[in-house]
């Protein structure tokens, strides 16, 4: 009678250990997930802020353009304002200038001596590899979780320093053209005031 009371427990004991080890498996899997969540998060993050750059120097640039055709005609029928539209035309350039520096795609990959590029994500890293180069080395770089992670990372890095470019140009584009607001207003009002 003893030896069949130990049975259930036995069996009750191995169904606890079965199901911890199912939690404890499943929860590893979560937290994989997890981690591969949160670079998925931040690479769209930093994707999207690429956009908003992208969209604000578009703005700048279509400013500019209107800016240009405004000023022909205030040129010609007020020439007594000219020094202070030549003053804000010469900034807003430079602000062109910047926000053209902002949307222009600049990256140098040469194909790198090891055969394998920096950045497999990345379409400038990769374009210099064959099809057949680029899948394989791709493949091998999705071994496991912790290499996909890596790769996740290392496109991260690089989409932010392409980031840490294009705002340090925006910034410089709006500092260049509140600079030329702000001296063209001036030069207005001295030329206003000198007028009357």
């Amino acid at each position: 009678m003893a030896t069949m009371a130990t049975m259930p427990e036995q069996d009750n004991e191995s169904l606890k250990v079965e199901r911890r080890n199912s939690w404890l498996d499943k929860h590893h899997a979560s937290q994989q997930g997890d981690v591969i969540y949160v670079l998925r998060t931040a690479q769209q993050h930093h994707v999207m802020l690429g956009m908003i750059a992208d969209q604000k120097a578009n703005i700048v640039l279509g400013t500019f353009l209107i800016f240009i055709t405004v000023t022909q005609t205030v040129l010609e029928n007020h020439s007594q304002y000219s020094m202070a539209m030549w003053i804000l035309s010469a900034f807003f350039t430079i602000s062109a200038i910047f926000a053209l520096l902002v949307i222009t795609p600049r990256f140098r990959n040469p194909k790198p001596a090891s055969g394998k590029p920096s950045n497999l994500l990345f379409f400038g890293s990769f374009s210099v590899l064959d099809q057949d180069e680029f899948v394989n080395a791709l493949r091998d770089s999705l071994q496991d979780n912790e290499q996909a992670r890596t790769l996740m990372m290392r496109d991260i890095y690089q989409i932010g320093k392409v980031l840490d470019k294009k705002y340090v140009n925006l910034r410089l584009s709006y500092l260049s053209l509140g600079t030329g607001i702000i001296a063209s207003a001036i030069s207005f009002s001295v030329l206003h005031l000198s007028s009357l």
